[in-house]
């Protein structure tokens, strides 16, 4: 088990969070992600240890800090 419960996970600019975990499949972690809408109702994923390692990789984790040019605020 890589991620534990209450893990945040940044995917598409929105937070998902590590509900749960479980061995599935043999041999392979498989985390289920949820995201709070504002109704309070939840989105849920699940995803294997592999995925989110890949998403990790590829998806900004934070605040994203951007270079403008100067000009523009002149």
């Amino acid at each position: 088990m890589k991620y534990p419960v209450d893990t945040i996970v940044m995917i598409n600019n929105r937070e998902w969070r590590v509900g749960e975990f479980r061995m599935g499949r043999g041999r392979e972690w498989v985390y289920t992600l949820a995201n709070e809408r504002t109704d309070g109702s939840y989105d849920t994923m699940r995803l294997n240890e592999g995925a989110i390692d890949k998403i990790l990789i590829q998806e900004p984790q934070g605040e994203v800090s951007f270079d403008a040019p100067e000009e523009v605020f002149a």
